[in-house]
């Protein structure tokens, strides 16, 4: 496979150290600081090289028309996405994963055709809420051509999947639990019978603008507090 990172900084040198690790792969890390270069190839040779990922006479120049994979990396969303726009549509690279420094543009990211977006902030708020134990909705994956999603849900107590079987629930359209893990641990390929339990784990594969239904299933009830001057 033929992969062209564009962007020597941490990210880009770090990626190319374990994609070079794999000898099946061809890489090639591109940067336009000529004294990044300098001191990328002391330690990687001929697979880094000076030039602008998002010039198209620069990357013909390095083949890229027959790359599989290119990754922008850069600590620019506009030239990570420009990259991945000149790869995907001017030479036709069949992939291309662009890093999205400010999540907010990660939308644009999706609307614009690239394949996968990575974003640092993104990756770090889904640990945080991972490491809760209220926690009700993870996004782990997603197909992004498909317009679907992989989350992990956390059923809480008085929600109103707790205690009800997975047919009695009203899923939102293209929603489907793949799988269950109980409290003990133990995995299981859920059945329309199967009765989910508070503190159950759901491994299910949703459409993207499903996100808030799903919350809704698994969550606990919202409780407000009395207010203390109207005393209700």
């Amino acid at each position: 496979m033929y992969i062209v990172v564009v962007g020597g900084g941490t990210v880009g040198y770090g990626l190319t150290i374990e994609l070079l690790r794999n000898s099946e792969h061809e890489v090639v890390l591109v940067d336009n600081d000529g004294s990044v270069v300098r001191d990328l190839r002391d330690e990687l040779g001929d697979s880094v090289v000076h030039g602008d990922g998002t010039e198209v006479v620069f990357l013909e120049s390095i083949g890229l028309a027959r790359a599989d994979l290119v990754v922008a990396v850069t600590g620019n969303d506009s030239h990570n996405l420009v990259a991945s726009q000149v790869a995907k549509h001017w030479f036709h690279v069949p992939r291309a994963i662009a890093r999205v420094n400010d999540p907010l543009n990660e939308r644009l990211f999706r609307l614009l055709g690239v394949d996968s977006t990575v974003s640092a902030a993104a990756a770090v708020l889904a640990q945080l809420e991972v490491d809760l134990p209220e926690h009700t909705l993870v996004p782990l994956m997603h197909l992004r051509r498909r317009g679907l999603e992989v989350v992990d849900l956390h059923v809480q107590p008085g929600s109103p999947a707790a205690g009800r079987a997975i047919r009695d629930l009203t899923l939102p359209p293209q929603a489907l639990i793949s799988l269950v893990v109980g409290l003990d641990g133990t995995p299981q390929v859920p059945t329309g019978d199967t009765i989910l339990q508070v503190g159950d784990e759901l491994i299910a594969v949703i459409a993207e603008d499903s996100e808030s239904a799903l919350r809704h299933l698994v969550a606990a009830p919202l409780v407000l507090e009395p207010d203390p001057v109207r005393g209700d």
